[in-house]
């Protein structure tokens, strides 16, 4: 392979990387927001919404750190 190649191919698993994660974290928060009732207050707002909506803080947080860290490299060609 040439170094071309080599570029392309690791920038296309950050692209991948980056796309697979974030939608693992909106899959993962719509289903479980949307099958225990905690993503939509109907009756009020309760416990189990306050800390379903502090648990997507976070791991909102916590994706954008791992996105950071994958794209927190520089490539060779600047």
């Amino acid at each position: 392979m040439s170094q071309m190649e080599e570029d392309a191919s690791r920038f296309l698993k950050r692209v991948v990387w980056s796309l697979s994660s974030g939608l693992v974290w909106l899959i993962l928060n719509l289903g479980i927001g949307i099958y225990y009732g905690w993503m939509i207050p109907e009756k009020g707002l309760r416990l189990g919404n306050i800390l379903f909506y502090i648990w997507m803080l976070l791991s909102l947080g916590a994706l954008i750190w791992i996105n950071y860290r994958i794209w927190k490299e520089k490539f060779p060609h600047g």
